[in-house]
C-alpha cells in the first residue's frame, strides 16, 4: 500500500513555546523537525507563567507575565510573537471585592467556534475571559462571585507557596458552555 500523501498541515512548522522565571522563548521548527531556531528572550525578566499559541489561529499569541512594573497582566501578539502589546484591561477582581490577582497562571483557547474567546486561571483562584484576543478581560461571575466560592477554594492565602491557584481550564468540545476547571489550594 503506497504511503499516505502529506498534507500541507501536516508540512508546517512546530512552534514550542517556553515559558520561564527570566521570559519566553520561543523554538520554530523546519517542516520534518530536523532544524531549529530559537527565538527570544521576550519580557526578559519577568516571570512568564504560560503561553500558547491560538490552535484556531496560529499568528495569535498570548503569554501570562507577572512583571516588575506592570504587575500581573496578559500580553498578546497578532503576528506570531513579532510583536506584543499588553491587555488594556487584563484580568482584575470586582472593584471592592477584597480580592486581587497576585499573577494570571493558565491560559486556554475557548472553544473552536468562538474566535478570539480566551481564558485565564489566576491566583488566586479565578477565572477571567477575553473575547478579543486578550486585549480585554473580565471575570467569569459564576464562579468569581459564586456564593460558595469560599468553600470551594478556601482563603486567597492559602495554597502553595505562590499562592492557591485555578491551574487548568478544559473546554467541553461538544458544548462551549461547558467548562470544567482545576485548583489548588492548602
Amino acid at each position: 500500500m503506497p504511503a499516505p500523501a502529506r498534507s500541507r498541515a501536516s508540512a508546517a512548522r512546530t512552534i514550542v513555546l517556553v515559558s520561564t522565571r527570566k521570559g519566553l522563548w520561543s523554538l520554530s521548527s523546519d517542516a520534518t523537525r530536523q532544524r531549529w531556531t530559537l527565538g527570544g528572550p521576550r519580557f526578559l525578566g519577568h516571570n512568564v507563567h504560560h503561553a500558547m499559541v491560538d490552535p484556531r489561529d496560529p499568528r495569535h499569541w498570548l503569554a501570562t507575565a507577572r512583571t516588575g512594573h506592570l504587575g500581573p497582566t496578559v500580553f498578546r501578539s497578532a503576528n506570531r510573537g513579532r510583536t506584543w502589546v499588553e491587555a488594556a484591561a487584563p484580568p482584575a477582581f470586582r472593584p471592592g471585592s477584597g480580592r486581587t490577582v497576585d499573577h494570571n497562571f493558565w491560559l486556554t483557547p475557548g472553544h473552536e467556534s468562538e474566535s478570539g474567546c480566551w481564558y485565564v486561571g489566576t491566583s488566586p483562584q479565578g477565572l477571567f475571559r477575553s473575547t478579543d484576543h486578550g486585549a480585554t478581560w473580565s471575570g467569569v461571575m459564576g464562579f468569581n462571585e459564586h456564593p460558595e466560592r469560599k468553600a470551594w477554594c478556601g482563603g486567597d492565602q492559602d495554597g502553595t507557596p505562590d499562592g492557591p491557584k485555578l491551574h487548568s481550564i478544559l473546554v467541553d468540545p461538544r458544548d462551549r458552555k461547558h467548562l470544567y476547571i482545576a485548583m489548588s489550594s492548602g
